[in-house]
């Protein structure tokens, strides 16, 4: 069965959650609480539902410490309306978003994409694989990325995947429409800055961990590029 934490304090919602998920072949844990969830490791299950609002240290909270260790994809929900903290979640490292009240049907749709494309990305990744780029090491298998003093950068599944096609079609550049098709499906659309956010928040993942990694470029007109100097495999 496909592991679901959720982590929710409003009984009600839990509940209501934890009874359809279950139907529906998922093994739901949930946590009232960021520290209740700490209990738990973010690589114990195969996909997160984080509230935002909860006692204590915030959702948002949590998804940057589950970032910090693990790529396993989540979603967080909100009762606030508006896009800053959208937004927010995103650069935080969540792979989507939903505002209450929801639908829990478009949920598990949301859940079900975002475990689709998680197995798929592994799927077709070489066995052994990696790509190794002035000192750094792209783990296809285990989908890992490391820095050149060995430090694993954790990185969520879309910031993954956004990685491995620049990296894949270097020393081309790669549009934001093919991004976005690639994550969601759809094109993006005109004043649409969610692939421009994911690339900034992992161009900064990079640096953050080496000021000389500017390995991704913005091109004119013609979305992104990764310049690196590719060592053989």
């Amino acid at each position: 069965m496909r592991r679901v934490h959720v982590i929710e304090d409003d009984p009600e919602i839990s509940s209501l959650l934890s009874e359809y998920l279950s139907e529906r072949d998922f093994n739901c844990t949930v946590s009232g609480s960021v520290e209740e969830a700490r209990t738990h490791s973010g690589d114990d299950f195969d996909i997160l539902i984080i509230d935002i609002m909860l006692p204590g240290q915030s959702g948002l909270d949590y998804c940057k410490y589950v970032r910090q260790t693990s790529s396993v994809p989540i979603i967080i929900l909100s009762a606030v309306k508006g896009d800053m903290e959208r937004i927010i979640g995103i650069e935080l490292g969540a792979d989507d978003y939903l505002e209450k009240p929801f639908n829990p049907r478009e949920l598990l749709a949301r859940m079900n994409a975002l475990l689709r494309r998680a197995q798929t990305e592994v799927s077709t990744q070489k066995p052994n694989g990696q790509i190794r780029f002035s000192g750094w090491s792209l783990d296809r298998a285990r989908q890992q990325l490391h820095a050149p003093n060995a430090v694993l950068v954790p990185l969520s599944t879309r910031e993954l995947s956004v990685l491995m096609e620049l990296v894949h079609a270097s020393p081309e550049p790669v549009s934001r429409d093919h991004i976005s098709m690639l994550l969601d499906g759809i094109e993006v659309s005109p004043g649409d800055r969610r692939i421009d956010i994911l690339v900034s928040r992992l161009r900064k993942k990079l640096m953050d961990t080496d000021p000389t990694a500017d390995f991704i470029r913005s091109v004119r007109n013609e979305g992104y590029k990764f310049c690196a100097e590719f060592e053989p495999e």
